[in-house]
């Protein structure tokens, strides 16, 4: 073969690539939903726990991309002293999704535990559905701290999910083009104080009753960092 038909057969080869690609995006891009109500609904009072809101140095929330934040401690009412610290980054494109505990934790000098790390199934108040949340355990010295993590990707179908497994996805735009917009949750509490994580899953059953109203329709859930 001549090198002028390589030529022309390398670039036929190109462009069949870019329009499949193109099409791929085309055919699963999506609208990026916007929350139903503002973070700052979510009750102050969920069940037998009672919050308030903690400001976040601005440098905080610019790192961690979020468009709109809830940072919030909670105590029991029957256990006083008991407390959670929430946090709920939602970001209208996704970007946040790249700050999730096994990232900012280990920069911040804290260990993981692997043996004290598990699933957790959680109701979510809709029936007889549960939703698995990952109860993660890190060590700072004596210190050790239990964080409930899960996350959500919004206005992400089957079809969509699908693409985002591919092997292509994370080397390609049409990863950005399916990643539409994202929340994470996490929940910080003491491990000393809750060693078998039934605090947490207390906490985390009356949350997500209370975050479904403003929750779209539409959306994935996933546990894994």
């Amino acid at each position: 073969m001549s090198p002028i038909r390589r030529v022309a057969l390398c670039g036929m080869i190109l462009t069949c690539g870019y329009a499949a690609q193109a099409g791929l995006e085309s055919l699963t891009k999506i609208e990026r939903p916007p929350l139903r109500a503002p973070l700052g609904t979510v009750p102050t009072e969920l069940g037998d726990w009672v919050g308030h809101d903690e400001p976040v140095d601005p440098e905080i929330v610019e790192k961690a991309q979020t468009t709109e934040f809830l940072n919030r401690v909670y105590e029991s009412r029957s256990r006083p002293g008991r407390r959670v610290w929430l946090w709920i980054n939602y970001s209208r494109f996704g970007t946040n999704l790249r700050h999730s505990p096994e990232i900012c934790l280990p920069s911040g000098g804290w260990s993981k535990v692997e043996s004290e790390c598990r699933v957790l199934p959680v109701s979510s108040g809709t029936g007889d559905r549960t939703i698995p949340i990952m109860r993660l355990a890190y060590a700072q010295g004596e210190l050790v701290q239990e964080i409930g993590f899960w996350y959500y990707i919004f206005g992400e179908g089957r079809l969509e999910h699908f693409v985002r497994s591919l092997p292509i996805t994370s080397r390609s735009s049409h990863g950005r083009t399916t990643r539409g917009s994202g929340m994470t949750v996490e929940v910080f509490c003491p491990g000393a104080s809750d060693p078998d994580g039934a605090t947490l899953q207390d906490f985390a059953r009356a949350l997500l009753v209370a975050m479904e109203p403003i929750l779209p329709a539409m959306r994935a859930e996933y546990f894994i960092p």
